[in-house]
């Protein structure tokens, strides 16, 4: 076969569960750290005896290979040893980020039809037939479970993980992915990134995005540590650039906007290693940060665990390419024919393997139209459309191109804009809405009925209790209509930019009144994009995120020349609220 197809890198020796993965690594540096998160610690031992009592407990509750498990649970330790437990039972697990919105969260429990849903002591969570709750019980060891000890044997073939992307009719999806991708993964980055028993990988990605899983087994895998920390340490900025120096952190994963607030603080270590995923590497940020560290760009939808490619460490040379295929996975580069084309040419990605997802929970036919029969592999594989078209290199790097569709990528999350236009169309008042990117921010283009306008007031309390914030729009732009091409259909590219007096965001009735409120309240629009702000309005209520809260701290520095902290501003983040912790500071 000839033309745009790129060969898989070794595929790992044996098919092996992730389980397995992880007590290989207990059986062999026991007593090396496994996990940290502040002054909690434990062993290799140590978690696999807690997540092996676990797993006991959710046998015993019926849970068993095919069968779900739901994990409302924050950032921590426990959390760690729920995911391990339930994989050790046999079971897949599904996170639901206690920050969604109520309507969120339900519709994923209902939607998953959990065995049971594990929380921490004291949390207040419903929607499943069972709750459990996470207890550590340190110092009592507890044998691996065999499939004896399991309600049927685990096979490679099962379910790990269900993850829920947005979904292009409105609601989100499951994607059902089994353990056969993840020692090939694993063993990948492994290789790739140079883990050892000194690493100490820092879980950056939130539970509820698959790219946790890159950074858990890899680490894992090579005996190293993975050191958690609350996500206010995580903020891209000071924050985080002082958790890597104070946790020794040798290997991090970023979204390259991340790495923008960075410049304003002490930056990151030289000899870290250093992976950007989750969004297009731009060459200047390529330039900037692979000097002095181990730049790897990854790429890879959560349809096929995780990471489908990897590129050579970077020299910041040119647009960074996404790389050659992780180990066990074919990458083909096919037209609309699925033929591939020659090498050079843009055509749209495919991805076929081990680690491609089983297919979308209980959505048949979303599943099929995705997920094809592989024209190039054994009879009965199958290889899963991306919709990102690309092109090959002449050393076999892959270059990203665009979309072949509409699905947008904002800060690192995969959006599909139907999901946010039909909740926008369920607001009263809406006609007409379309969801499009603007520098790595969600502009919402809205016609009200009779080409009313819809104030953003009006629009944003509602998506904030059916959506999480991620899909919440940043911008909101009234229209009189929207812009169509000659066959009637809404014309993307002629939307206007959202600079004008149409944009706005939701809005609290009381003005700034103090000259610090005034000077801030000035900033806040700045950042923000729009014309004015209330002072009782939450920065991050109003369209602000971390990197804008970062930008804006920088702002306020220098406009005020004041020492203020990252966190300080998260503990404060109205211009009320903010000129009060100022004024104390300036007097």
């Amino acid at each position: 076969m000839t033309g745009a197809i790129v060969p898989p890198g070794h595929t790992f020796p044996e098919a092996r569960t992730a389980p397995e993965l992880f007590e290989a690594t207990a059986a062999a540096v026991p007593d090396r750290q496994a996990v940290a998160m502040g002054a909690t610690t434990l062993t290799y031992a140590e978690l696999n005896a807690e997540a092996n009592r676990l797993a006991r407990e959710l046998v015993a509750h019926g849970v068993g290979p095919e069968r779900l498990v739901a994990l409302a649970m924050p950032r921590s330790v426990e959390l760690v040893v729920a995911i391990l437990a339930v994989l050790k039972a046999g079971g897949a697990y599904v996170p639901v980020d206690p920050e969604y919105p109520e309507e969120r969260r339900r519709y994923m429990l209902d939607d998953a039809s959990a065995q049971c849903l594990l929380s921490l002591p004291g949390q207040d969570v419903a929607g499943a037939p069972v709750v459990l709750a996470v207890r550590r019980e340190a110092g009592r060891s507890e044998p691996n479970l065999a499939d004896g000890d399991r309600l049927g044997p685990l096979h490679p073939a099962h379910p790990a993980y269900v993850i829920y992307t947005s979904g292009s009719t409105g609601r989100p999806k499951g994607v059902v992915v089994t353990h056969r991708g993840i020692p090939n993964l694993a063993a990948d980055y492994v290789r790739r990134q140079r883990l050892g028993p000194d690493s100490r990988l820092l879980a950056f990605a939130s539970p509820s995005f698959d790219a946790a899983v890159a950074e858990f087994w890899p680490i894992w895998m090579a005996g190293g540590c993975l050191v958690l920390a609350p996500t206010s340490d995580l903020v891209p900025g000071e924050p985080l650039a002082r958790l890597v120096r104070d946790q020794h952190i040798t290997h991090v994963t970023l979204p390259p906007s991340a790495l923008a607030p960075l410049e304003e603080s002490d930056g990151l270590p030289a000899g870290l290693t250093l992976l950007v995923a989750g969004e297009a590497c731009p060459a200047p940020v390529a330039k900037r940060w692979a000097m002095d560290r181990v730049m790897i760009n990854a790429y890879g939808p959560t349809e096929a665990t995780v990471a489908v490619t990897a590129s050579d460490p970077l020299d910041g040379e040119g647009t960074p390419p996404i790389g050659r295929p992780v180990t066990g996975v074919r990458a083909y580069v096919l037209d609309e024919r699925l033929r591939a084309v020659p090498d050079g040419d843009v055509g749209e990605l495919y991805m076929a393997g081990p680690g491609v997802a089983r297919g979308y929970l209980r959505r048949a036919a979303l599943t099929a139209e995705k997920f094809l029969p592989d024209p190039f592999g054994a009879p009965g594989e199958r290889m899963y459309r991306t919709g990102d078209r690309v092109r090959a290199r002449s050393d076999g790097q892959l270059v990203f191109v665009g979309r072949a569709d509409d699905q947008l990528k904002v800060r690192g999350h995969r959006i599909e804009p139907g999901e946010v236009e039909a909740a926008l169309l369920a607001v009263d008042g809406v006609a007409q809405a379309v969801v499009v990117a603007h520098d790595n921010r969600l502009v919402a283009y809205v016609v009200g009925t009779a080409g009313t306008r819809v104030p953003a007031e009006h629009l944003l309390p509602p998506l904030r209790e059916r959506l999480p914030s991620y899909l919440v729009p940043d911008l909101v732009v009234g229209l009189p209509r929207l812009p169509t091409s000659p066959n009637g259909k809404v014309d993307r590219t002629a939307l206007p930019a959202p600079d004008g007096q149409d944009v706005e965001r939701a809005t609290a009735g009381r003005a700034p009144r103090t000259p610090t409120e005034i000077h801030l309240a000035a900033l806040f629009a700045e950042v923000l994009g729009v014309s004015s702000v209330g002072v009782d309005d939450s920065f991050f209520e109003i369209g602000g995120h971390s990197l804008l809260a970062t930008r804006l701290v920088a702002r306020i520095r220098a406009s005020l020349h004041v020492r203020l902290r990252v966190q300080a501003f998260f503990n404060a983040p109205s211009v009320a609220q903010l000129a009060l912790v100022l004024d104390g500071a300036l007097t």
